[in-house]
């Protein structure tokens, strides 16, 4: 077995049980994605009457009420809701009901599209740092900061279309990326277009990311290191998802080219997207770079220290001539970055950390890994600190739920939030007051309070923590069992050749 796959297993099996240990209730963004998905499978309807109050983000026609968002994320949640439904005996979505609560159902969709998914990209992303020259260890430590130490954490158990789009944008990445094997050009190229267009079905913002990669693909073309029949795939790959888009459209709102955003019910925000604008981006406003690159409201590198390494590791690619990663890769960063500056709900709404960027994480951690393979144990010892702070933080917030208002709601308080790392957490896992938005509950629903209700009611404030250990138990047993396991083998590489400009990293 390569050290990419070994890499690759590790990440999936430590990241997809972490992923699935929080049962988060819903939100308007959830619950309009969701209300599709099960209108879908339980009652064959594109349509969301009898669940429209479950959610605020709902477009209006002829009296019909539809989900806002794109269709990408639920068609693609609709085969494990339908899955899991007929193996479990699941009962169809309650017509009515309450809106923000907790459903089993929600949570297995949860887990099987977007914690699946983000399990599979951080494992892509060990196995692309094996490919960089990175050893297998450290790949599997670049992997694992993806995924527990990032923003990452937090939406991998939630129904957003963030994880699945930011998978299906970087493993389009490296099928275009990596030389296909003779004979499966057309299949590869196929699969690349259809995982690029599809991003976009899913979120219409990362529609500059599907471009991006049909000019990468381009270039290698003309450069003759890919056959041109690849190009042509490619663009038939992409068509499809495409016209699925349109067809859903027409069908539910009698034009292709009208969107649900279009027919929003809240006026707020049916005033950022429009037929002449569906991305809803007004000019790039430079003030809030700072803001979103560092600043501790929304900052990337607050939220994931680990993506203070991603510069120096393009750099380091350049030099070493892996253009598609020092090229294709930042300029994917910068494109979800300049959107976000565009957008006027540039905040993301209640989230944690910049929301909006989860779409460039995988690779500004290819970055990491460049970095990592030409630094040594230097880097390598960087990335265990920075991915051991990243992982603290995203525990934290995890650990209430995650999604931090924009108002606090306390009279004379903070309005918004200028620090939640500060302001919001410790107070909450201090004892102090529980805070309105959290519903009553001071820490987000898990596995262990499921099997252990009563033990865990029964917990002190001071106390709490221990309903986590589990958790952090098994990912610390996991790791070590990691370390113990890929162990470099001395024998082995004295009789291999190694890249000669990659560094040992372990």
């Amino acid at each position: 077995m390569s050290d990419r796959l070994r890499a690759g297993i590790w990440v999936f099996a430590i990241l997809l049980p972490s992923a699935g240990f929080f049962q988060h209730s819903r939100d308007w963004n959830t619950a309009s994605r969701l209300m599709l998905t099960y209108a879908l499978v339980d009652r064959g309807t594109l349509s969301i009457n009898g669940l429209e109050n479950q959610t605020g983000d709902k477009a209006v026609q002829g009296g019909r009420f539809y989900s806002d968002k794109l269709p990408g994320y639920s068609f693609l949640a609709a085969g494990p809701y339908a899955t899991v439904k007929l193996a479990l005996g699941l009962p169809p979505h309650p017509l009515g009901g309450p809106a923000i609560a907790h459903f089993a159902s929600d949570a297995w969709v949860a887990f099987l599209t977007s914690g699946l998914l983000t399990a599979a990209t951080g494992a892509l992303i060990a196995g692309a740092s094996v490919s960089l020259g990175v050893g297998p260890r450290t790949a599997v430590a670049i992997g694992l900061a993806y995924g527990l130490a990032t923003p990452a954490a937090l939406y991998a158990g939630l129904a957003y279309g963030h994880q699945p789009c930011a998978f299906a944008l970087f493993a389009a990445f490296l099928l275009i990326a990596r030389p296909p094997s003779p004979g499966r050009e057309r299949a590869v190229a196929l699969l690349a277009g259809l995982l690029a267009s599809y991003a976009s079905v899913i979120e219409l913002q990362v529609g500059p990311v599907s471009a991006i990669l049909g000019f990468q693909i381009l270039g290698l073309v003309l450069a003759r290191r890919r056959p041109a029949s690849m190009l042509a795939w490619f663009a038939l790959g992409a068509a499809i998802p495409a016209m699925f888009m349109c067809l859903y459209h027409y069908l539910a709102f009698g034009s292709p080219f009208t969107l649900g955003y279009f027919l929003h019910a809240e006026p707020r925000f049916r005033a950022v997207h429009s037929a002449s604008n569906p991305l809803g981006v007004a000019a790039i406003d430079w003030s809030l770079a700072d803001d979103l690159l560092w600043g501790t409201r929304r900052g990337l590198i607050v939220h994931a220290p680990i993506t203070a390494l991603a510069p120096l590791g393009f750099i380091a690619l350049a030099r070493r001539g892996r253009w598609s990663e020092a090229i294709a890769a930042p300029a994917i960063c910068a494109a979800v970055f300049l959107v976000n500056l565009s957008y006027p709900e540039w905040t993301g709404g209640w989230s944690t950390g910049p929301r909006l960027l989860l779409p460039l994480l995988p690779f500004a951690m290819l970055g990491v890994a460049g970095f990592a393979a030409v630094a040594g144990r230097l880097a390598s010892t960087a990335i265990a600190a920075l991915g051991i702070l990243g992982w603290f933080i995203m525990l934290a917030f995890v650990g209430v739920g995650g999604r931090i208002p924009e108002q606090s709601g306390i009279p004379g308080g903070p309005d918004p939030f200028a620090f939640p790392l500060r302001d919001v957490l410790p107070p909450i896992w201090s004892g102090g007051p529980v805070p309105g938005w959290l519903f009553g509950r001071r820490f987000a629903k898990n596995l262990v309070e499921i099997a252990f209700p009563e033990w865990v009611g029964g917990l002190s404030h001071d106390q709490a923590w221990l309903q986590f250990v589990p958790l952090v138990g098994f990912q610390a047993v996991m790791v070590v069992l990691m370390l113990v396991a890929l162990r470099p083998n001395h024998q082995a590489a004295s009789d291999s050749a190694p890249e000669p400009q990659a560094a040992s990293t372990d």
